[in-house]
């Protein structure tokens, strides 16, 4: 199946429990049609794997995801869950959860927040992204949450299974978290974490300002895991499904074909992520 996606606006308001749960329901369907097998589907949660991916695949080659609402009372959060075994809710899989929002975090919206979610369940990626107005920025907006499921690129001599997942979740901040990896000792680490970098820098700053006389005023490069986080058993080639920009792009601006550029405020990094011909607007 075609990549698809969607983008949203909130008007300036609360995002209350009622917001988190109906952004995890259009981000249930869209996961849907985007082709993924699905292992598990919930009022609460759904936990999919690469299309024709039958359930039980564990392969570190083989992108497995999982995403929860979770109803805290008086709050709600989304959690997103790189996933390496049956299920996310399997003691035996290896599974963490990523908090991607929450209710709670949010007294009120001051301005507008946009938010845009893609996904190709054949490839087997998704990221979401937000944005608010803000006035102050150069750019107009500034990010307010984005996350990706991406995968890590293997060199043709690296063959071998079972060290570490190549896929995990991106966030913004320039982090990733795979699914598992195995330290130094041989132990598996399910909590996994690194950081990332770029020829641009590193993932978490904002290197992609370019002087007014720079040759090349608009640049996009690859990113890489960094080998932090206890991350040694493999040597992890740069991100298929995310690459980082220097300044000067649009929100939604061709990068690349197939590609669009996703931009914040100073010294948010503006990075592109494959999207659909066109969003579905809900």
């Amino acid at each position: 199946m075609a990549r698809v996606g969607f983008k949203t606006t909130l008007p300036s308001s609360n995002l209350d429990k009622a917001a988190v749960l109906s952004l995890f329901n259009k981000i249930k369907t869209l996961v849907i049609d985007a082709g993924f097998t699905i292992l598990l589907d919930t009022a609460n949660a759904v936990d999919f794997i690469r299309m024709g991916s039958p359930a039980g695949t564990a392969n570190d080659d083989v992108p497995h995801w999982a995403f929860e609402y979770v109803d805290r009372g008086t709050e709600s959060d989304l959690l997103f869950y790189p996933v390496y075994g049956n299920n996310y809710l399997d003691p035996a899989a290896y599974a963490h959860s990523l908090m991607v929002t929450s209710s709670g975090w949010y007294s009120s919206i001051a301005s507008e927040l946009t938010i845009w979610f893609a996904a190709d369940g054949a490839a087997g990626w998704w990221w979401l992204h937000s944005t608010k107005v803000n006035v102050d920025s150069p750019t107009g907006v500034s990010m307010d949450f984005g996350y990706a499921g991406v995968t890590s690129r293997r060199y043709p001599s690296d063959t071998y299974q079972g060290l570490c997942a190549r896929y995990g979740i991106w966030n913004v901040q320039g982090s990733w978290e795979s699914a598992y990896v195995t330290d130094p000792s041989g132990s598996v680490n399910a909590h996994a974490y690194a950081a990332t970098w770029s020829p641009l820098g590193l993932g978490w700053s904002h290197h992609g300002v370019s002087h007014p006389g720079s040759p090349l005023p608009r640049m996009a490069v690859p990113q890489f895991p960094a080998r932090s986080g206890g991350d040694t058993a493999c040597i992890l080639g740069e991100f298929n499904e995310i690459l980082i920009l220097t300044d000067g792009y649009t929100a939604e601006e061709i990068v690349v074909p197939g590609w669009i550029a996703m931009i914040g405020d100073n010294y948010q990094q503006p990075y592109a992520v494959p999207a659909p011909a066109s969003f579905t607007l809900l």
